[in-house]
């Protein structure tokens, strides 16, 4: 498949994903407006540790299951029999596994609830309320663990056929189901015990959903006939999943123990600032997550094709050209948010139980967490990249590095700034990671070419600078402190101003010939053409 074909499936995918992540925000912005920074929300953001983000990491695009399945599928696509009998293994061995761990986070789930969440800094009246919310969130959720591997699978199966809009699209059912359980249950009305099962069974029933759709795409990709427990002849299959998979499992583990050691150390701060850092992150995710599914779901099959083939220079430019197409994205939206960030959240989340405290809190942190962007895009794009190799081993050492890492900032970062030291240790980590999985990837395969790019990255970073010196006049002559104004006055400030930034930035590329700009423009211009005939 050419490399615009591609670009192609990933503007469809990235069509999508944005209306994945709108239903993403609506959900925040509905339980957020429900139940601001408070305890009930701590408590559910708490358990989702556990349980949703099993989902987000294992289940979804480019987690392990998803990975190893594309991995070992793209050499048994041609044969259905022996891809339908591979997938039922696997399907039946990691319904197993993952049932068995769910049923050991319930057993253990008090000393669990207590780990992740000490709240040292707090009295025992209110650490034993968190805990008993959180481990009620916790046992309703508890078959996410199951769901996730099982939807990892079939999200990969249909990439590997050609099915990208269910794998990409289906996460809006999770976000649907939390919206209808919340508006159907008054948050002002009972006890926060009460409250927290609207936002459990909600993600909890979207989830189910979210599965039930990935069906189809497996039915069409191998006939039903061939789904059966029969024996693999291709011993080889069985045993390269499970090769990958070993190593990709651990190293989302254990980069999601990095997660689980910030959510320690926010159980000691103020009310809310776990639910502050989440919802940080997830004004981070909105853009980043459109722009990875866009471009690493299309591109992955790619790299592993190229890998498998052993044409490492095709490899290497293609790698080097997605991550140049992401950093030409990521720059002005980093930038933007940098400048920004106190009246996008206003915007966006102040009303209800969600007050000014809540977001200044939840400001401070997004700015402190900007800096992970650049490097964020492009170490999950290396990362596809050494998975397409075969070696999933190397992003585990990485993830191992990152948790001593992360520890000792938390530690330093967390007593003078709180909150948001955390989050900028989250930001020196990415930093790190990208750093060292390049330097690795140099060693196994050669220089990916950055000498010969360097070039289009200095007018990037030129394009960058002279839209944020217009970002930063804009606030100048329209004080960004509009607290006084009503939302419709905060929407068209942001309106306005994004455009402004976001023009200036592309005309500059298309001026400094900047390839991605130019590339994007000519397909404007294609797209209008026949509109004029």
């Amino acid at each position: 498949m050419s490399n615009r074909k591609l670009f192609k499936i990933a503007g469809l995918v990235g069509l999508i994903t944005i209306v994945s992540k709108v239903f993403g925000l609506v959900r925040d912005l509905v339980i957020a407006r429900a139940f601001g920074t408070t305890i009930t929300a701590d408590a559910y953001n708490f358990a989702y540790l556990l349980t949703g983000n099993a989902l987000i990491l294992l289940g979804g695009l480019g987690g392990p299951f998803h990975s190893a399945t594309i991995a070992t599928l793209t050499k048994l696509k041609n044969d259905p029999k022996e891809a339908g009998s591979f997938l039922i293994k696997i399907f039946s061995f990691t319904f197993l596994i993952l049932s068995i761990i769910t049923i050991f986070v319930l057993y253990y789930k008090t000393q669990i609830v207590q780990f992740i969440a000490p709240a040292s800094g707090h009295d025992m009246a209110y650490r034993e309320k968190l805990w008993q919310l959180t481990e009620m969130q916790l046992q309703i959720m508890s078959p996410l663990i199951v769901i996730s591997g099982l939807l990892g699978i079939l999200c990969g199966v249909g990439n590997v056929f050609g099915g990208y809009f269910w794998p990409s699209f289906s996460p809006v059912f999770p976000s649907i189901a939390i919206i209808i359980c919340v508006f159907f249950f008054d948050p002002n009305r009972g006890e926060p015990l009460q409250a927290g099962v609207a936002l459990g069974i909600g993600t909890l029933i979207g989830a189910f959903f979210q599965l039930l759709f990935q069906l189809p795409d497996l039915f069409n990709a191998t006939k039903k006939k061939y789904l059966e427990l029969a024996v693999v002849k291709n011993k080889e299959a069985i045993s390269d999943f499970t090769y990958f998979l070993g190593p990709a499992l651990l190293s989302t583990t254990i980069g999601q123990i990095t997660v689980y050691i910030d959510s320690f150390f926010c159980s000691g701060l103020d009310e809310g600032s776990w639910t502050a850092t989440i919802l940080a992150n997830r004004l981070i995710q909105l853009p980043l997550g459109v722009l990875l599914t866009s471009f690493l779901v299309p591109f992955f099959p790619r790299f592993s094709e190229l890998a498998h083939e052993k044409n490492f220079e095709k490899l290497k430019e293609s790698s080097i050209m997605v991550i140049r197409s992401l950093w030409f994205l990521t720059l002005p939206v980093a930038v933007y948010l940098y400048l920004f960030a106190r009246p996008i959240v206003e915007l966006v989340f102040e009303r209800g139980a969600f007050n000014a405290r809540s977001s200044e809190l939840t400001s401070s942190i997004l700015i402190a967490l900007l800096l992970s962007m650049i490097a964020y895009v492009a170490r999950d794009t290396l990362t596809r990249v050494f998975y397409s190799l075969g070696n999933s081993r190397l992003p585990l050492i990485v993830a191992i590095c990152s948790i001593m890492l992360k520890i000792i900032l938390n530690s330093i970062l967390v007593k003078e700034f709180e909150a948001p030291g955390i989050a900028f240790a989250t930001s020196i980590v990415t930093v790190f990671n990208f750093l060292f999985l390049w330097y690795m990837l140099r060693k196994d395969i050669g220089s990916l070419g950055w000498s010969k790019n360097l070039g289009s990255l200095m007018k990037m970073l030129i394009a960058t600078a002279i839209m944020y010196i217009f970002g930063y006049l804009f606030i100048e002559y329209f004080p960004s402190s509009i607290e006084r104004h009503d939302t419709i006055s905060k929407f068209i400030f942001i309106l306005g101003s994004s455009m402004m930034c976001f023009l200036i930035y592309f005309s500059l590329s298309l001026r400094l010939k900047i390839e991605e700009a130019e590339k994007v423009f000519i397909e404007i211009r294609k797209k209008i053409k026949p509109l004029h005939h």
